[in-house]
């Protein structure tokens, strides 16, 4: 069992350091819509993420041994507060990233009205030109 909880808490270090990396990575790209604050967030989120899974790592040798109740007491409170600021952190960055969307749909949707305004306006135009075209061999006959 000591040897599945060691695997899995080393997969899920891999797992947060590489989500870090392709965060970094697609943000210096231009890749996202998030802005420099928000990957600052992220990354704090990363780092609190790591922080929680070492107290996992630590809580697994030491509790092998025999803990003393306060050292287990101060680790486990600091684990749920960390717990908590992530998920904090978390509903944070998903209304910075609901925002964001949502300004780049209406930003969409303005492109779209210009573009249909535009249509119209050439296509009034075109009429106009043809209702001249239409008259002029009228008022010759």
């Amino acid at each position: 069992m000591n040897y599945t909880v060691g695997v899995l808490l080393s997969i899920a270090t891999v797992a947060v350091i590489i989500a870090a990396l392709v965060e970094v990575s697609k943000y210096f790209r231009g890749q996202t819509i998030i802005s420099g604050r928000q990957l600052l967030l992220r990354l704090v989120m990363a780092v609190l993420l790591l922080a929680i899974i070492g107290l996992g790592f630590w809580g697994k040798v030491y509790l092998t041994r025999s803990p003393d109740p306060k050292t287990v007491a101060i680790a486990v409170g600091l684990a749920i507060v960390m717990i908590v600021a992530v998920v904090v952190l978390a509903l944070l960055d998903l209304r910075q990233v609901m925002a964001a969307q949502h300004r780049s749909r209406a930003e969409l949707y303005q492109r779209l009205a210009d573009m249909r305004r535009e249509l119209e306006e050439l296509t009034n135009k075109a009429k106009q030109g043809q209702d001249k075209t239409e008259q002029d061999p009228k008022t010759e006959s």
